[in-house]
C-alpha cells in the first residue's frame, strides 16, 4: 500500500490512463530539481514562482522554483491524479498533482522549451524542513 500522503498528495488519488491523444503536464524546477524530476507533474500550468509555490509547495520537498516545462503524457500510460496536500496554516491555491511510476520519461514527451517563471518572491524551505 503506498503511503500517498508522504508524497504530497492531500487524499488517495486516482488512477487514470492517458487518452489516446495524450495529456499535456507541467513541471516547475530549478536548483537542484531537475527539468524531468522524479516522476511529480501537475495539471496546472503557473504563471509565476508565487503561482508554482502557493498551488504544489515546492519548498516543503527541498526544491527551488525557476522553470516550468510543458510535457505530454502519451495516450495509454497510467497516472495518478489528486489534489496536493498543504498545510493547515499555509497560504495555497488548489493545485492537481499528477504522479507518474518509472520509467516515465519513456512515457513523456517534451514540448517545446521550457519557460522561465517570473520571479515575483523567493522561496526557501521553512526551519527545521531541511
Amino acid at each position: 500500500m503506498v503511503d500517498w500522503k508522504s508524497k504530497g498528495f492531500a487524499d488517495m488519488p486516482i488512477r487514470r490512463i492517458s487518452p489516446e491523444d495524450g495529456l499535456l503536464l507541467y513541471r516547475a524546477w530549478g536548483g537542484t530539481s531537475g527539468e524531468w524530476g522524479s516522476g511529480f507533474f501537475s495539471l496546472e500550468k503557473p504563471s509565476s514562482v508565487l503561482d508554482a509555490e502557493l498551488r504544489f509547495n515546492i519548498a516543503d520537498w527541498g526544491n527551488q522554483i525557476h522553470f516550468v516545462t510543458t510535457f505530454r503524457l502519451k495516450g495509454g500510460f497510467e497516472y495518478f491524479v489528486g489534489p496536493v496536500a498543504h498545510g493547515k496554516f499555509d497560504l495555497s491555491k488548489t493545485g492537481t498533482q499528477i504522479y507518474l511510476k518509472s520509467p516515465f520519461v519513456i512515457q513523456l514527451e517534451r514540448v517545446g522549451t521550457f519557460d522561465t517563471l517570473k520571479q515575483d518572491v523567493l522561496v526557501s524551505q521553512r526551519a527545521g524542513n531541511a
